[in-house]
């Protein structure tokens, strides 16, 4: 019966992280506009695609067959509301999965929570990622996709991104865009004391932004732009 309601509590929080992860995340590229130590501006691009939520979740479902579900059986069947405690067993894939539940989350909504990104710094953590963004509670491990050289995520760690990474530095803004759009129309997150005129000095930046079309959910953030945009 213990069992029955640990699976149950699982299935939980995967279910509402994946509605989560739809409406912020899935088919989504992020542009992590960053600061480095010289005060130059730099960006990072990642893609989240369908097939990343399994390796979130820290999570192996095996179905009646004893068959380990791929990523994209995975979703697919989430999607569908199919993966019960009574057709799927659910298993940690690496001792992690309580720890990865604890922040999935907060992590849902990285394009509004990320204050730091950095490289892997290879500690005591067995994982296989190379870039780390999130804040010193919660982070996400992303590595390289070769198909579309941009970083996709494949881990989430409860972890104080200071202890994990090299080479890091703050992030200044967030943007976001559907993934077949050409420029970035939304902005999620400005840091303080930062306006639309200090992320568009860089043109590499500036070119990837559609300032016409720029908005934001948040109501200080949408302000700055207004106030830019009538200069």
């Amino acid at each position: 019966m213990k069992q029955e309601i640990r699976q149950k509590e699982i299935l939980k929080i995967i279910y509402t992280c994946l509605k989560d992860y739809d409406q912020n995340l899935k088919n989504k590229k992020i542009m992590f506009i960053i600061e480095n130590k010289e005060k130059e501006l730099m960006k990072e691009e990642v893609y989240f695609p369908k097939s990343s939520y399994c390796h979130l979740t820290g999570v192996t479902i095996i179905n009646e067959n004893s068959k380990v579900l791929n990523s994209y059986e995975f979703y697919d069947l989430l999607k569908k509301g199919s993966i019960t405690i009574n057709k799927y067993k659910l298993k940690s894939r690496n001792d992690t999965m309580d720890l990865k539940l604890q922040v999935l989350p907060q992590l849902m909504k990285l394009d509004k929570m990320a204050t730091m990104i950095g490289d892997f710094n290879n500690s005591n953590l067995y994982l296989q990622t190379k870039k780390i963004i999130g804040n010193v509670n919660a982070c996400m491990g992303f590595v390289k996709d070769l198909k579309s050289n941009l970083y996709i995520p494949n881990t989430t760690l409860k972890e104080d991104i200071r202890n994990i990474t090299n080479n890091r530095n703050k992030i200044i803004a967030i943007l976001k865009k559907d993934k077949n759009n050409l420029l970035y129309d939304n902005i999620t997150y400005l840091k303080q004391n930062y306006g639309i005129a200090d992320i568009i000095k860089n043109n590499e930046i500036a070119n990837c932004i559609d300032l016409k079309e720029l908005n934001s959910g948040n109501g200080s953030i949408q302000k700055r732009i207004e106030v830019f945009l009538q200069k």
